[in-house]
């Protein structure tokens, strides 16, 4: 085992390619893409460029993506406040606001569905009309309700806060913190794990991105609360899949 591990460690990769190699000691034109040096990162191996490794030359600056997903901290809050109770006593509503793959829907069904919360998604209902008159449904048989939508706007969450105020129900917002960069690797990620997931474009994160206005208390919200997306896994191989770099930008 320890032969085999000194093994791997004196291997290494030379890469042909590499986005962000800026220009260098004899002005070269920059590469296509940043895979092999992010290959290597990945699977703990040494990189070195043709002209590092053949020409001797020192090494060349390089950018590697704004997420690095390695570096996660997990010993983190999960709401912010951090006393914040995340379980109302009474009757509510919950509106999650966050880009696509920035983890409501995994919020939504760790924490607040296993504690009776109705879960609304558009994305299975396909209209906000259709969220409407499920939330109005949950909430006649009294139960709380957790939005599970974009909502990037004032607009698309006065439907849901007007709804709550007319069965006479308070309405709370949770807003994902998830970066960018950090939701288009959760999407990534879902893409190589589950085959009845469908890519989402960076396009759509972007027009949520321009669409999004800071939630308030003044809209109607009891309180706005923010959360941090702190992912869990049951299986150590997609953990280690998870923590390695699946953007080149």
């Amino acid at each position: 085992m320890v032969v085999s591990l000194l093994i791997w460690q004196s291997l290494f990769t030379v890469g042909m390619q590499l986005q962000g190699r800026l220009t260098g000691l004899q002005k070269k034109k920059k590469d296509f893409s940043s895979s092999d040096r992010l290959m290597a990162l990945n699977l703990g191996l040494r990189f070195c460029t043709p002209e590092e490794h053949f020409l001797q030359q020192r090494p060349a600056p390089f950018k590697l993506p704004d997420f690095n997903p390695s570096t996660l901290n997990s010993n983190i809050p999960l709401c912010e406040p951090p006393d914040t109770n995340l379980i109302s006593d009474t009757k509510e509503v919950v509106v999650l606001v966050g880009s696509p793959g920035s983890g409501k829907t995994f919020f939504a069904t760790t924490y607040l569905v296993p504690e009776g919360y109705h879960h609304v998604n558009r994305d299975t209902l396909g209209s906000w009309q259709k969220c409407i008159s499920a939330l109005e449904a949950a909430l006649t048989t009294g139960k709380s309700v957790v939005i599970d939508n974009t909502n990037p706007d004032r607009g698309s969450r006065q439907r849901y806060i007007s709804a709550a105020r007319k069965y006479g129900v308070s309405c709370r917002c949770f807003i994902l913190k998830t970066s960018m960069q950090h939701a288009k690797h959760n999407n990534k990620f879902r893409e190589y794990t589950d085959d009845s997931h469908e890519p989402i474009s960076d396009m759509v994160i972007n027009m949520y991105k321009k669409k999004y206005a800071e939630p308030s208390e003044d809209e109607g919200f009891t309180a706005v609360v923010k959360i941090n997306f702190i992912p869990k896994f049951n299986d150590s191989a997609l953990e280690k899949l998870y923590k390695m770099y699946l953007l080149e930008k």
